[in-house]
């Protein structure tokens, strides 16, 4: 993938890849930086977000509640590859087993690749050193706030029963439950109400983070934020 130059925010794209997308979700346009979240549930979210891009991609496939390969051949991003080399045709690992067994180091993964392709850049913070990843931002922040958009506006759809592109909903609904900055305007507003609703039309990837924290958290996210679907 080239590196992007400097493009205004109406030309300007997103990676391609959704662990990608969901990294950029991470940054705080109030503080300006990439310290808002939880580094631990920020790596599982990154590593769902990858099993999540492989299924949807039909490199994954589901079979008796695990992941097994669905082609032959391996995708190009090299993230995305490792993944995928992880999980075997006779894989016995559920999708929650698969997230939390990988997601050590994952954060750091997804931020260099995003620095060697450009999608982030030093920040006003770059001297800051004691929080990993303070310093950057990415190359066009007003571009990561109509992605973030994109993903809300798709939730509010879905809970609304309007059909919508199942990569937005996968997204929308990561991030929502990795509490990233970039979706808090949902969760603040009527949405974060409706997580049991949208937790019934996830993937398996998406329902697999959500088991992933209901067993190292406390109760299910999906729970925790909202009521009655």
């Amino acid at each position: 993938m080239e590196r992007i130059h400097e493009l205004p925010c109406e030309v300007s794209q997103v990676p391609s890849t959704l662990h990608g997308q969901l990294f950029l979700l991470a940054f705080d346009p109030k503080l300006g930086r990439f310290d808002g979240h939880d580094t631990a549930l920020f790596g599982f979210a990154l590593r769902a977000a990858m099993l999540a891009d492989l299924y949807l991609r039909g490199f994954l496939v589901e079979r008796e509640g695990r992941a097994v390969p669905g082609k032959a051949i391996s995708p190009g991003d090299l993230l995305l590859r490792g993944t995928f080399a992880q999980v075997g045709v006779h894989n016995r690992a559920t999708w929650a087993e698969l997230i939390a067994g990988n997601a050590q180091g994952t954060v750091c993964a997804v931020r260099e690749q995003l620095l060697t392709e450009g999608w982030l850049r030093g920040g006003r913070y770059a001297a800051v050193q004691a929080v990993p990843g303070a310093g950057l931002e990415p190359h066009d922040a007003c571009r990561v706030g109509a992605l973030a958009e994109d993903f809300s506006a798709a939730l509010r759809n879905a809970i609304t029963g309007i059909p919508v592109e199942p990569w937005l909903l996968a997204g929308g609904t990561l991030a929502v439950l990795a509490r990233l900055p970039g979706l808090a305007g949902f969760v603040s507003g009527a949405g974060g109400n409706r997580m049991p609703k949208l937790m019934n039309m996830a993937i398996a990837p998406v329902a697999g983070l959500n088991e992933v924290l209901r067993l190292h958290g406390e109760g299910s996210p999906a729970q925790r934020m909202g009521g009655m679907p």
